[in-house]
């Protein structure tokens, strides 16, 4: 059950309920409680995974009803992507958090489901847990090792979520300068801007750069459109500013280039250096030197990719088992 702006299809052994059809209306997410109340009463649930904070409190308080046992899908540190928000003040800041935090304490959670392996550091009280990680779904193409020829142009991949601390603008600014060199060159963003001021800075900074396809949506894009995006193009980019609530994370991007066989270009992260080096599957670029732009993109040029083939711990697959047994033992 979830939000969905498109009638949902069901099938034999699956049925889908949708929650609300606008997630920027606080008066509909406020009405998706009672509808998930309903939802609940009918369906009877033997395990529930709840995936969002805000249905937390409801689902702990009928669980004493109605007798089935909790998962909470941990997709986020929420209080820490707060500061990822730049539109927020610090008091807003402090009291959105000091909301989630309340949700996110109801009683009753049998068993957590973390994102990021880091999120058990960072949220200790988040216990028992189990780390699924945000590994491709696919599976390895098997490639061989990638020496890009020299040209006039190369196309480049931006995808997924589309914010100011996910450096989405500071790359557009570098791509400004390799078209200067590299002319034939494309650079496709496509993802979910969930900042209405920043998908209008990000319109204005790619007027008039016929080079650059903006697809900058307000709702999620279909995973399937943005893998289809990367058999078109010679680098995936993942620009991020080096914030605190970024670091640590290992953003799905990483595993689906190195399962797609797509060079990354990174910003100085030195755990998703770590995570590419066994087979070189991408390059650091400091995106925010526009002045050595282009002499760094030529030193990822003469790179050799992709010397060997990811193990498959880069796919949900493996996490299959630990996910079923963990079902299983509730």
């Amino acid at each position: 059950m979830g939000f969905s702006q498109i009638p949902l299809k069901n099938y034999e052994d699956e049925k889908y309920y949708t929650s609300l059809s606008n997630a920027s209306s606080s008066w509909g997410r406020l009405f998706s409680q009672l509808t998930f109340i309903k939802v609940l009463s009918q369906v009877r649930p033997k395990i529930l995974i709840c995936c969002t904070y805000e249905y937390l409190p409801v689902a702990a308080f009928f669980k004493g009803i109605l007798g089935y046992k909790l998962i909470y899908d941990v997709q986020e540190n929420y209080v820490k992507n707060l500061d990822l928000n730049p539109d927020l003040s610090s008091d807003k800041k402090q009291k959105v958090a000091r909301l989630i935090r309340g949700m996110e304490s109801a009683k009753g959670v049998d068993l957590f489901l973390l994102a990021e392996k880091c999120y058990q550091d960072e949220m200790p009280d988040k216990s028992p847990f189990l780390i699924l990680e945000n590994k491709y779904a696919g599976e390895i193409k098997r490639v061989s090792s990638i020496i890009l020829p020299k040209k006039a142009g190369y196309n480049f991949l931006i995808s997924g979520t589309l914010t100011p601390a996910f450096g989405t603008l500071e790359a557009v600014n570098w791509f400004k300068e390799i078209i200067k060199v590299f002319p034939d060159s494309t650079l496709k963003i496509i993802g979910h801007c969930t900042l209405s001021s920043f998908k209008k800075e990000l319109g204005k900074a790619c007027e008039n750069i016929f080079q650059i396809d903006l697809k900058s949506s307000d709702f999620p894009v279909p995973h399937e459109e943005i893998i289809a995006e990367y058999s078109t193009a010679d680098f995936a980019i993942l620009p991020y500013q080096n914030r605190e609530a970024i670091k640590d994370k290992m953003p799905t991007k990483l595993f689906e280039s190195a399962a797609l066989g797509i060079p990354v270009l990174i910003g100085g992260n030195p755990k998703w250096r770590g995570f590419l080096a066994p087979f070189s599957g991408g390059f650091p670029i400091d995106f925010f030197d526009l002045e050595n732009a282009n002499q760094q993109f030529n030193a990822a040029l003469n790179q050799e990719y992709f010397t060997q083939i990811p193990d498959d711990t880069i796919l949900w697959k493996s996490q299959h088992r630990d996910f079923i047994e963990a079902i299983t033992s509730l």
